[in-house]
Order: structure tokens, then sequence, then C-alpha cells
């Protein structure tokens, strides 16, 4: 998922015709200061990072002075919050709010789900965990998504008035629009706000967008590399690298998550690798990261740029390579690229030591090849996914051992 920060959200619903309220991002405090002047004198300060949870964090301020404004930007930007570096900030217009109102399209699960609340704001987490009868939740039909009268429905359930359910009906049908015009996959729309005359307004709004949508929206594209991850936090730069390419290099997908071990995978994302992973911490290992690599036309150059990505990692001490039985990429197409890496930076295989285990076709071009490189184990034919994860185990122990560090 590609997590949109708020300057996208919400000019991807203000070019869909939604009343998203005027706003512009920052880079600096003295933009900030300049862009609330132009707002009238007063704004609204937010942290510009894809995550929520940010007026509970301090990192949405209102602020009454462009003094105040760059004050407020000057303390976020290069603060952290949720797990993000805050670089910019959204600047927006303050509005009139005499009401608050929550709403969400997600789809995390089939049927996706539609949650409101006559509840919104800040606080709506609260809310779910103490009245969770507040939040309405309602699954949409996947040919006939959300229309009027399911709408009107909905918010009749959650006790709104009449008058303000002929404005939060048609809004939640456009809204929804919009959701599937943009391929999300998760909408949040925290607070709509009216005003005192009814007027609506998209306060506070998140988008995720669906990775395999993106071609269709180049410009959210060029900025998706190193957001692609779940949203506990960035990507680092070899993240980032390895984004990068699978974007760029036509062909199978890559994908590469660092983690807080130090035993490298490098796995195929499917099921397989899901158990080794799951079978290393039982072990007492601990993964340096994760990978899924699926076969298509590029692989072999998608393969070199996350091989070089898990050698720049320092915490890593060496290298598990781990498929079960090959089936649609031979296995002489993962050594063959991995081999050309480990040329090309010199290493040294008795330092940083390199277990495969690779069955299918071109599994004897692959053991030959791949015994030509001094240091690396080549396990036999019988070898169990367990007995690789083992093999990786033991000998990250034993460097730890005869190093003296953990």
């Amino acid at each position: 998922m590609y997590s949109l920060t708020e300057d996208r959200a919400k000019e991807w619903l203000a070019t869909s015709s939604l009343p998203a309220p005027r706003g512009k991002a920052a880079a600096s405090p003295q933009e900030a200061s300049y862009i609330t002047n132009e707002f009238g004198g007063k704004a609204v300060i937010k942290a510009l990072v894809p995550t929520g949870r940010r007026g509970k964090a301090g990192a949405v301020r209102l602020v009454d002075s462009p003094e105040e404004a760059e004050k407020a930007a000057a303390d976020m930007i290069g603060s952290e919050v949720h797990g993000f570096q805050v670089e910019r900030v959204y600047v927006e217009e303050q509005v009139d709010i005499a009401d608050e109102f929550y709403l969400s399209f997600t789809i995390d699960c089939y049927p996706p789900k539609l949650l409101a609340s006559r509840q919104g704001g800040v606080d709506i987490e609260e809310t779910h965990r103490t009245d969770p009868d507040a939040i309405v939740s309602h699954d949409i039909d996947a040919i006939d998504g959300v229309t009027e009268a399911v709408a009107t429905d909905i918010w009749q359930r959650c006790g709104v008035d009449a008058a303000q359910v002929k404005t939060l009906a048609p809004l939640t049908v456009n809204l929804y629009r919009a959701f599937v015009a943009a391929d999300a996959v998760m909408m949040e729309l925290n607070p709509i706000a009216l005003d005192a005359d009814g007027a609506p307004s998209l306060v506070g709004a998140m988008m995720g967008i669906d990775e395999n949508g993106l071609a269709r929206h180049e410009d959210w594209a060029d900025d998706a590399d190193g957001s692609l991850i779940a949203a506990w936090r960035g990507f680092n730069e070899r993240e980032k690298r390895v984004a990068e390419a699978n974007r760029k290099i036509k062909g199978g997908a890559i994908r590469y998550t660092e983690l807080d071990g130090d035993i490298a995978l490098l796995v195929g994302g499917g099921g397989a690798g899901l158990l080794q992973h799951d079978m290393m911490l039982a072990a007492g290992g601990r993964p340096a990261n994760h990978t899924d690599t699926n076969p298509g036309a590029g692989i072999e150059e998608k393969f070199k740029v996350v091989a070089n990505a898990i050698l720049d990692n320092p915490q890593a001490k060496c290298l598990l390579v781990s498929f079960n039985h090959q089936q649609l990429t031979r296995c002489d197409r993962k050594v063959i690229p991995l081999l050309e890496v480990l040329r090309e930076r010199n290493v040294d295989a008795s330092k940083f030591p390199i277990i495969i285990r690779l069955v299918g076709p071109g599994e004897e071009e692959a053991h030959a090849l791949a015994t030509e490189y001094p240091g690396i184990v080549y396990l036999p034919f019988d070898a169990s996914l367990d007995d690789a994860v083992q093999a990786a185990v033991d000998t990250r122990n034993r460097i730890v051992s005869e190093g003296g560090a953990a």
C-alpha cells in the first residue's frame, strides 16, 4: 500500500470536486509563515507524514498568526512522528466547525467495509473502545457500491439529524466514487466538519493506494518509492533502492524489508519464505530482512539489486538463499546474478558465510557455479527448509561466538 500524505490526498479530493479546505505544503518555517499570511493570518499546521494520530502526538496545531505558524513549523520540521521524520508541514486554512463526523472505506478483507460515526475527531479510537455502538459498520456491495439510499440509511443509523443526512449522504456517495477512482484500499475522513450553516468540509483526510494501481497515477508513482511498507516507519536507503528497481525494471516483482536481526534472507515471498522466517525465530535466530522475489522477465537484474541491499546492511552477519522447489524460475537464474554481485564486491564467503538451498530445474548447473566460488555452502538435494534455516542459525552463532559479540 502507498500511503498518500495529506497534501496529496486533499489534492485528489479537491480535483474530484469535493470540499477539501485550501492548503499548501511548506518545507521551511518561513514558507509556513508566508502561506499562513496568504490564508488571512490563521491556519492549521500539520506534520506532513503518511500516518494517523498526529493530533494526539502534538503534530497538528491551530495558529492565529504567521509568527505562530513559523514557530509551530520549526518545532515540527526535523522531529519524528510515529517513526516518520518530518521534512515538511501542511499549512491549511482554518474552517468553522459546528459538528464533526467520521467516515472511512477499507478493503482489508472481503467484503469491503464502510465505517461511519456521529462522533468524529481525534478521540475516534477512544470512542471505538469505550462506545463501539457509536460506530456503524456496513458491508459494501462489490457491484452496487455505496448508493445514496445506502448512505442515507447509514447516517440515519448513526443518529444524525435529517438536515445533516441530506448533506452527508450525497457527500458519502461522491467520496466513495473518489475512493474507487484512486485505486484506494483505504480512505479515512476524520473529521468531516459541518459549519453553523451546514456546509461540509473535509478537515482530515488519509488515503492508502493499492500499489498495483499506481500505473494509472503517474504523479503518485514517482513519489511512491519508500512508501510501500507497513506504516510503522519509512524506508531506509537500501529499501528505497529496491523499491525503485521494482518499479522501473519491468518484470517479476521484488520487495525488501529490513528487520532488527542479523541473518539475511534471500527467499521468495510465498508460503515457503514466510515459513522459513518463522522457523528461524523458533530456532533462536533473528532475520535481518525479509524478501519477496517473484519470477518473471528482468528478475536477474532485480535479484542483483536485492543482493546488493542485503550486503549493504551493516547488521547482517551471514546470508541464507533458500527457495522451495523451483518451478517458474531455474535455479541457475538465481545463482548467476548472486555470484556476479559477490564477485563485483569481492565478498569473502569465509568472513560473510553464504548458505544456498535450491532445488528444481537448473539445480545441477546452479550447484556447479556456486561451488566455484570459495566458501559458499550449497546444501545437498535432500536438505529440508528446516535444515537450511538451522544451518544459517548455527553459522550465525559460530560467528558471534568467535567474534565475542552479539
